[in-house]
């Protein structure tokens, strides 16, 4: 597997041996002083295969259960020393994937590991009950999707086809068109950028009109999740692309991103310092909880408790996504737009189309977590 999907096992290994949970300051990094005890950890590896950890006080010991049945227990040091080993086969691997130790592989089976990635339910990977070390207060049942920061940064918001934001173009013709749509880069990927400034050399305007109809909810659901959050945002979240493509702003994270955006105030508004801010976190936070660009969201998180960050160093961390505004500062500052490749899944932006004797152009993105 690869470095990501390594992280996953690992994050329960940790948190097993060392039993305890930093939760994460608003630049991501663990606060020594803040931490939860961790209790128990639930992975439910496939729909009828349910791994449950209770990190037994008295002796030291992890019991394992299967769907509730007991089936083991071992000692937390072993965990930890598992963990240590997995986390030094991850850094010192090379290639994009590779194999661990034998002697890993033999404990993950003996912890009744199988699935390296576990089922994801309401976008939780791992479910943990915890005890706050001050209060003595436990929480139960706390879903925690988990970020890797051992391989390539994990994305937050994903691509699809009806996150493409389309464009109409005046002055376009089909020789044009097929001289455009012939720019490819050195992979002979479509080369979009290089494809914006020939429309605009040649002198064809470019109308923003909508996004891409997402199949399923027969209407642009992007659009319409967009509006859900603020009615700005369809247009801000173009303009964005706008900017990267066709005015070539190189900066991609979020904070450069909305500078810009602040300073153009596309939207006409009183307080854009305040309110472009305020928005795309919102968007950010709202992407984590669960709103995607192909399906028509009512607005409620399906997030239960927030996310587990496996840092670079192996440290494993976690925030809170509970409407903590530490949570949406740290997406706003920690988020920068990604560019995917232009094949059909992803909408085969970059390209110019022909529909009813009218040509269209589509741009696309996606966000990850740095």
């Amino acid at each position: 597997m690869n470095r990501g999907e390594w992280g996953e096992p690992y994050a329960a290994l940790r948190l097993l041996g060392y039993k305890k949970l930093f939760i994460a300051n608003e630049n991501g990094d663990p606060n020594p002083n803040e931490w939860m005890d961790v209790l128990k950890i639930v992975r439910q590896e496939t729909n009828d295969r349910i791994v449950t950890y209770h990190c037994n006080g008295i002796d030291q010991n992890i019991d394992i259960e299967i769907n509730n049945v007991p089936v083991a227990s071992i000692q937390a040091d072993k965990f930890k020393h598992i963990a240590d080993l997995l986390k030094n086969d991850i850094i010192n691997s090379t290639g994009r994937s590779f194999n661990v130790s034998d002697e890993v592989v033999d404990f993950l089976q003996k912890a009744e590991i199988q699935h390296m990635k576990a089922k994801s339910v309401e976008k939780s990977d791992i479910f943990l009950d915890t005890r706050d070390p001050r209060s003595s207060i436990v929480r139960e049942n706390i879903g925690f999707s988990i970020k890797c920061e051992f391989g390539e940064n994990p994305t937050l918001f994903n691509t699809a086809k009806a996150s493409a934001a389309k464009f109409k173009i005046s002055g376009m013709n089909d020789v044009l068109m097929k001289e455009i749509n012939s720019l490819v880069d050195g992979k002979g990927h479509a080369a979009v950028s290089e494809r914006c400034n020939s429309i605009r050399e040649h002198g064809c305007k470019l109308e923003y009109v909508g996004y891409e109809l997402a199949s399923k909810a027969k209407c642009e659901a992007f659009k319409e999740n967009l509006d859900l959050i603020n009615p700005n945002l369809p247009i801000v979240i173009q303009r964005i692309l706008w900017n990267h493509f066709m005015e070539r702003q190189a900066e991609t994270d979020i904070v450069s991103v909305m500078n810009k955006i602040i300073n153009e105030n596309p939207c006409n508004i009183t307080l854009p310092e305040t309110k472009y801010p305020y928005m795309v976190k919102m968007f950010l936070y709202s992407a984590y909880c669960g709103m995607t660009a192909s399906t028509i969201w009512d607005g409620k998180s399906t997030v239960k408790g927030g996310y587990i960050t496996i840092k670079k160093t192996g440290e494993v961390v976690a925030n809170y996504a509970l409407e903590s505004e530490a949570f949406k500062n740290f997406l706003y500052t920690h988020c920068y737009l990604d560019f995917p490749s232009t094949d059909q899944g992803h909408g085969a932006y970059g390209e110019v189309y022909k529909q009813n004797e009218e040509y269209y152009f589509k741009l696309n993105f996606q966000i990850r977590i740095r």
